[in-house]
């Protein structure tokens, strides 16, 4: 009785680690199917992507095989367009197994039955970057209030205090008050008898005075707050590096939209230009063309680790990171262009 509404807050507060922890599992699958939705529509892009790319290979393929039965292609020019179409479809190949994996790591990540998952739909492209990225500031202030692993650490330091004072209590005093009914037989006089009374139980601590309880209690309580200041530490390090690959990834998604692309434009409609003028012919035109595709899909694989990043800080900031995966600069093998 004297100890009870000490158990009682021990008890609530164990109920709130669990609840934490659920949280925690909680989170953890939401960041895995963001992160699986994102890779599944950036395959079904690039797959698109790479659907345009064969059509034009294909297209060339097919002229310079007619330019060369009519004896104004040599069999080595035909052959760099027959080269560029077999690439063209063997990475559209690649392309279509992918965006069918990642759409089904999607679906198993969901939990979807088979009509569930012929009804998924997935957008045509991946969304676009935000205005601005989100500031340092911001994402200190929100981690301190949304860490999970942050709350789950505070919370087992308080309960190991606690049931540190509570099993103190129990090492020095240990006692048992009870109620006691003794039934007593005669079997020759045929006579029963009871007894009824207070019992009182001490432990009177003559070899065991408590204190290896007391000993392991410490370092309990003591592992408790080094598990704290362990996960203060680690929070405060993984927010910089989620933090890093956030603002790094915009960085370059930024400057594959603003930058590169631009100049890929300019110079698509300059040969354009240039071929209207007769200046050069279908085959040049195609190759420039072909120039951009290592552009186009860098651009994509760009926006793709933004928002994998995104997804990464966003778990980082309720203490639960996930993978995102290293960034990487995707330049891509430019083809060959060609005489």
């Amino acid at each position: 009785l004297i100890t009870l509404p000490q158990r009682q807050v021990l008890a609530r507060q164990q109920q709130a680690q669990q609840r934490v922890q659920l949280a925690g599992a909680v989170v953890d699958q939401v960041g895995a199917v963001r992160q699986a939705w994102v890779r599944a529509v950036a395959a079904q892009q690039a797959l698109s992507h790479a659907r345009q790319v064969q059509q034009a290979a294909d297209a060339a393929a097919e002229l310079a095989l007619r330019m060369q039965q009519a004896g104004n292609f040599s069999r080595l020019q035909r052959a760099r367009q027959q080269a560029f179409y077999a690439d063209a479809t063997a990475r559209l190949a690649l392309a279509q197994h992918a965006a069918t994996a990642t759409r089904e790591a999607l679906v198993r990540q969901l939990g979807l039955d088979d009509a569930q998952a012929a009804r998924l739909r997935l957008p045509d492209r991946l969304p676009d970057l935000p205005m601005q990225p989100r500031a340092p500031q911001e994402i200190a202030g929100a981690a301190k209030a949304q860490r999970l692993d942050w709350q789950l650490a505070r919370l087992q330091l308080e309960a190991a205090g606690r049931a540190q004072r509570l099993d103190l209590v129990r090492s020095l005093v240990d006692a048992e008050f009870g109620v006691r009914r003794d039934t007593t037989m005669n079997g020759v006089a045929g006579e029963r008898s009871s007894a009824r009374g207070w019992e009182l139980e001490l432990r009177l601590p003559l070899f065991d005075w408590g204190s290896a309880r007391r000993a392991q209690m410490n370092a309990q309580s003591l592992a408790a707050v080094h598990q704290y200041e362990a996960v203060t530490r680690s929070a405060s390090s993984q927010l910089r590096e989620s933090y890093s690959a956030y603002r790094t990834a915009w960085d370059l998604a930024r400057h594959y939209r603003d930058e590169v692309m631009p100049l890929r434009k300019a110079m698509s409609e300059e040969n354009q230009l240039r071929y209207n003028g007769m200046l050069i012919g279908v085959f040049e035109l195609l190759a420039d063309a072909r120039e951009q595709v290592a552009s186009v899909s860098a651009a994509i694989e760009a926006q793709q680790q933004f928002w994998l990043a995104d997804a990464g800080l966003a778990a980082a900031l309720v203490g639960r990171p996930v993978g995102a995966g290293a960034l990487t600069l995707a330049t891509g093998a430019s083809p060959a262009s060609g005489e």
